[in-house]
């Protein structure tokens, strides 16, 4: 008879499994795992967990959650409603990050729910692309966060795939499915992904290489870069032009700002100067959520700033949009919330130790991933404000919960779990 804990432990797995694999198949396909996480969390509470494991980790992670977790749900000046339903959120993947942390998941759920959304994000956007004729494969949300997402699983698979030392035909399944995340992206056109890439090859490196994985180091950036390549070559023309086309309205607004503020380009530029401009009045307060509109729309009646600015409400940057809008204290947690993950998941040699060594490529690999979160949202953010979406906030915790829980399952494996038959997968 099937005991309570492993009745939990399966739904878990499943719910982490679904939350990838349907991300960005369906519409808010991040909301069903999600969701299956926290109902979970919440039935654990009536059980007493087997083991323990990161205290001290997954105190910061619960910190940083907690902390902007606040800022969201304060508002600075947005509807009670909104604010309660960011808090919510945030409470509940946070409750399913000590939950996880205590109970553990097995890490196939996560290495191949990463994969199965990976293909479904290709799926989507091959339909959209050759069925509907989409110029921009956008899924169930914008072109934008769906990119990047895509972008992110798929370069996160062929980290797995080279660091993890698996059977050849996991490495060549799990090698297939990042492809198809990127492909994903790049049918998407966002630009905002493309320069994230050079961001995550250089952390996948350096993580390789400090470990002692010198060859899997050089390997590994070979292989994604050649990838990245191949399956850029038969759409380059349309992504030289993508990118042919940035660097012109760049130089066009700089030429002419009132005329070219429209442009895609344009947009952020003009939206980054008037932030700017705004944090300079206020950098310590901000000016709250409606008083930057307000500003902003002050700034255009002056005929100091083009109308076409507030058809956007946040300033296409994440890091100014925060500082702009919630002053210094809000950028500063914005970046601990950045910074704690990649601190925590960050594999060093003291961390890796702490597992089996036969598994400990497993352990490096999937550390790599998820180091690999926090700055491709990072890096996102230059060029949009992805936690001004659901799919940004939703995929981001829920993913950190899974992380850490499939990283503590390593470290200290429940009794009656073979480890190996839990990776095999």
């Amino acid at each position: 008879m099937i005991s309570y804990q492993n009745f939990l432990n399966t739904g878990f797995g499943l719910a982490v499994f679904s939350f990838f694999a349907l991300s960005l198949a369906v519409p808010s396909g991040y909301s069903y795992g999600s969701s299956a996480m926290a109902l979970l969390a919440l039935a654990s509470l009536l059980h007493k967990p087997r083991q323990q494991a990161g205290m001290r980790e997954t105190g910061i992670l619960l910190a940083s959650l907690a902390a902007i977790g606040l800022i969201w749900a304060m508002g600075y000046g947005s509807s009670t409603s909104a604010g309660l339903d960011y808090g919510a959120k945030y409470a509940l993947a946070g409750l399913s990050l000590w939950v996880l942390s205590r109970s553990g998941l097995c890490p196939r759920a996560v290495v191949w729910g990463l994969a199965a959304g990976s293909v479904g994000a290709l799926g989507v956007a091959a339909y959209q692309y050759l069925v509907l004729h989409l110029t921009k494969a956008s899924g169930f949300t914008n072109a934008i966060q769906y990119g990047g997402i895509a972008m992110y699983m798929g370069i996160a698979c062929w980290a797995l795939a080279v660091l993890g030392r698996w059977r050849g035909w996991q490495i060549g399944l799990l090698a297939l499915c990042g492809g198809a995340g990127v492909l994903a992206s790049l049918l998407s056109e966002s630009r905002g992904s493309w320069v994230t890439v050079p961001l995550l090859l250089a952390a996948i490196w350096i993580m390789a290489w400090r470990n002692g994985h010198r060859r899997s180091a050089f390997v590994a950036v070979v292989v994604i870069l050649a990838g990245c390549v191949a399956l850029a070559l038969p759409a380059y023309q349309k992504l030289e032009k993508r990118a042919a086309l940035a660097v012109q309205e760049a130089r066009n607004y700089q030429l002419n700002p009132a005329q070219y503020a429209q442009t895609s380009i344009g947009q952020r530029l003009e939206q980054w100067r008037l932030a700017l401009r705004l944090i300079e009045e206020k950098p310590l307060a901000g000016w709250g959520l409606q008083g930057y509109v307000r500003a902003k729309q002050e700034l255009v009646d002056q005929g100091l700033a083009h109308p076409s600015v507030m058809d956007y409400g946040h300033a296409h940057n994440e890091i100014l949009d925060m500082w702009a809008k919630r002053g210094l204290a809000g950028l500063l947690v914005l970046l601990f919330f950045y910074a704690a993950p990649l601190y925590v998941f960050w594999p060093n040699a003291r961390r890796l130790a702490a597992v089996a060594a036969e598994l400990r490529p497993r352990a490096l690999a999937l550390r790599a991933a998820a180091a690999l979160l926090p700055l491709a949202y990072f890096g996102f953010g230059w060029t949009q404000v992805f936690f001004a979406h659901n799919s940004g906030h939703l995929f981001y915790t829920f993913s950190l919960a899974a992380f850490w829980g499939a990283i503590c399952f390593l470290e200290r494996p429940p009794k009656d779990c073979r480890l190996g038959a839990a990776l095999a997968g």
